[in-house]
């Protein structure tokens, strides 16, 4: 892994001791063309039917992803990639994808053609912070964010995703008064923009203890766990998490996880299907790769986001508020109990969750438009 570029005297203190990205993990990448197989997360979260009674997709909308870039020739992406940029060294318009954890979280976004994302017809942006090996500084994060902020009513980006994190374990935000990503995220949120971060993959590695990984501990992000999608039978995890047999909305062993009891305003905000997940490839324009992670809940919850953006957006002429989508996404939620029938070789909170659904989502958002509008009328 390369050494992470250092921040300058006057600005070494502004980000947290935690120098470097976790290094995400390297998707297994196919040739394509091959059929879609989004299926299972999709189902689970109820994306399809979203989609369908709702009438959404993601038009008007763009997500940024931060990643080690995106293969924008794939034909999943056509027609919808706009420029983004690389911060990593080299040449800032340099956004290829030489590694492929960006491509294939990009495609669970939305993915549009050979894979079917959750919001198919929102753009994207590629902003490039982790290197082609999957190594990055929180310094390449921060250019990132500071660019997003820059370019994001030109370039209409309504959503961040952050499908990467430190290798820590927080139970609060509150020693990081100061913190520019912290700050970038706050003032990306009061822009209306929702910044979606994956809460860790080190909860093994952690002894089962509650927390999450910087920068999702910040309260202003929506933080994301991983759950499966369906029975996919037993894993065994590089770090040394085992589960010993999967189902649909068990809670992945290596997901960190934050309750309020504990976390408060800090805690998980809502889980997602993570592992794992077939997606959009960088080996060619046609093909596919298959990886598992928060990263890939992250994903996935980043294209319910667009697509609740999208309806409100189509229903009122504007974006919903920070707010307003979490607020959506938590009403909506199913509630998963960790430790009901997870089949693992770590320790469980005894404690209840929620678990993203796409349908349930944009139901409670047009409920309380509904409920908006007939108000007006008395």
């Amino acid at each position: 892994m390369d050494k992470p570029n250092r921040l300058s005297s006057s600005r070494e203190t502004a980000i947290v001791n935690a120098a470097t990205v976790a290094t995400v993990e390297k998707p297994v990448q196919k040739d394509g063309p091959y059929l879609p197989e989004l299926t299972d997360i999709d189902q689970l979260v109820r994306a399809p039917e979203a989609r369908r009674d709702f009438n959404v997709s993601g038009s008007g909308v763009t997500v940024a992803v931060l990643d080690t870039g995106l293969r924008s020739t794939h034909v999943d992406f056509a027609g919808r990639v706009l420029p983004g940029r690389n911060c990593t060294g080299g040449a800032v318009d340099d956004t290829a994808d030489r590694y492929g954890h960006g491509t294939s979280v990009s495609g669970i976004v939305c993915a549009g053609r050979i894979h079917t994302g959750i919001a198919p017809n929102a753009r994207i942006v590629p902003v490039k912070v982790l290197g082609d090996e999957g190594e990055g500084s929180f310094t390449h994060v921060r250019d990132g964010l500071e660019w997003v902020l820059e370019h994001w009513a030109q370039l209409g980006i309504s959503v961040v995703c952050m499908p990467f994190g430190a290798s820590d374990n927080r139970t609060s935000d509150g020693d990081l008064a100061g913190d520019e990503i912290g700050s970038l995220l706050h003032q990306l949120t009061e822009r209306g923009i929702t910044c979606c971060v994956g809460s860790g993959n080190e909860y093994y590695a952690h002894g089962g203890l509650q927390g999450m990984s910087y920068p999702a501990i910040f309260r202003q992000c929506l933080s994301v766990g991983a759950v499966y999608d369906a029975d996919e039978g037993p894993f065994r995890y590089p770090d040394g998490a085992k589960a010993f047999s999967t189902a649909p909305d068990r809670m992945t062993p290596y997901s960190q996880r934050l309750h309020h009891k504990v976390g408060g305003p800090c805690a998980t905000d809502i889980f997602a299907p993570g592992s794992p997940v077939t997606s959009t490839g960088m080996r060619n324009d046609t093909g596919e790769s298959l990886q598992l992670g928060t990263s890939r809940a992250t994903a996935v919850t980043a294209g319910v986001v667009l697509l609740l953006q999208s309806y409100y957006l189509r229903t009122t002429g504007e974006l919903p508020t920070v707010a307003d989508v979490k607020r959506w996404v938590l009403r909506g939620a199913e509630v998963i109990y960790d430790g009901d029938d997870e089949h693992d070789n770590v320790g469980h909170t005894g404690l209840t969750f929620s678990r993203l659904s796409a349908s349930g989502s944009l139901f409670s958002c047009a409920k309380e438009l509904a409920m908006r509008e007939l108000a007006g009328k008395e």
